[in-house]
């Protein structure tokens, strides 16, 4: 109980001291005092200390010469309980001078060690995934965040440790919409941390509409979906051409779902026709395709994109004609009712 009480002692003071404007010594001089308080966080470990309460103490100290051996004590307690984070926990301030809003390579650290942890259940990876997931999403908008150090962190956990990549693609799209300057070599390099297997459907649709996911990604991810069509739907429906319907208002001989996962490139059809071929066949002729597929899906992948975006301007279209005939019929004033009118994007 003593030591409890003498490091939230030392904590506090480090703290106000952080707070004030007038400080009688530097603050390179109050190392030793944030070295005793961690010293004393690490000998309670989790008994005193929650998640949030380490993570509040690192945000503390890492204002002052902390030294490296309490450093790594501090984060190894904090790796133990990583999967009880929050994303607002990881969100610490970068204070070492280098280029970025928050501390990246702190969260790199904390990945790393949790890695090296044997016998760690899968749940809890998971959660550690859904995490990360989300503090990808929180960095992504800084206009310094390095290419190498997003993909660091989206690919610093094992495959198995995340059920679905949604979040990872929701993550690349918020960067590449705050980096607008990127190449496309650039682009294609931040998509490769994407398992597009693991893509769900509503996800995989949207990156192939995705002006800015390059071309050649969105077939690859595509044509990575013939592995999830269910096959009594593929070898019953062998060799048919269907046309591909943005509405998808009515429905073909196969669901919805299973039709837009399978979308080959026909090349002997038009630019708006797609064909659905059985796995089996798919395999044997896979690797002298390949290359040619998705050369030949940039072009129509470009055409259907620009199909899908008439389709919901005219969409737009009528929705507004919609609205303003109820305001003509109803003798409604906009400015009365300070209602505007709908956004077109």
């Amino acid at each position: 109980m003593t030591n409890l009480v003498v490091t939230r002692f030392l904590l506090h003071y480090l703290k106000t001291s952080s707070q004030s404007k007038t400080q009688s010594f530097p603050r390179s001089e109050y190392g030793g005092l944030a070295d005793t308080a961690v010293h004393g966080v690490i000998l309670m470990g989790k008994n005193a200390f929650s998640c949030r309460g380490l993570f509040w103490v690192l945000r503390i100290v890492s204002n002052y010469g902390l030294s490296r051996e309490c450093r790594y004590g501090l984060e190894r307690l904090i790796v133990g309980m990583l999967d009880q984070a929050k994303v607002d926990d990881l969100l610490v301030s970068n204070t070492n001078g280098s280029s970025g809003v928050y501390d990246v390579n702190l969260v790199l650290r904390l990945i790393r060690e949790s890695n090296k942890v044997e016998g760690v259940c899968l749940d809890r990876m998971k959660k550690v995934g859904g995490l990360i997931d989300k503090y990808l999403r929180e960095i992504a908008p800084d206009h310094n965040l390095k290419i190498s150090k997003f993909l660091g962190v989206a690919e610093s956990l094992p495959d198995c440790a995340r059920d679905c990549f949604d979040g990872v693609y929701k993550a690349i799209d918020i960067y590449l919409e705050s980096h607008p300057c990127l190449s496309l070599e650039e682009r294609s390099r931040l998509c490769r941390c994407l398992n597009y297997e693991k893509l769900s459907l509503e996800a995989c649709k949207d990156l192939a509409k995705n002006p800015r996911i390059p071309p050649r990604i969105a077939v690859q991810a595509l044509v990575s979906q013939h592995s999830n069509i269910p096959t009594h739907y593929t070898n019953d429906h062998h060799h048919q051409d269907y046309t591909y319907i943005s509405d998808h208002d009515h429905e073909t001989p196969l669901t919805k779902s299973s039709r837009e996962l399978m979308v080959l490139y026909n090349k002997n059809g038009g630019h708006d026709h797609l064909h659905y071929d059985s796995p089996e066949h798919s395999s044997r002729s896979s690797s002298r395709h390949e290359h040619k597929e998705v050369d030949d899906g940039v072009v129509k992948l470009n055409l259907q994109r620009m199909q899908w975006r008439v389709v919901e301007l005219e969409k737009i279209c009528r929705e507004m004609k919609g609205q303003m005939s109820k305001m003509v019929k109803g003798d409604r004033v906009m400015s009365t009712h300070g209602r505007p009118l709908p956004r077109l994007c």
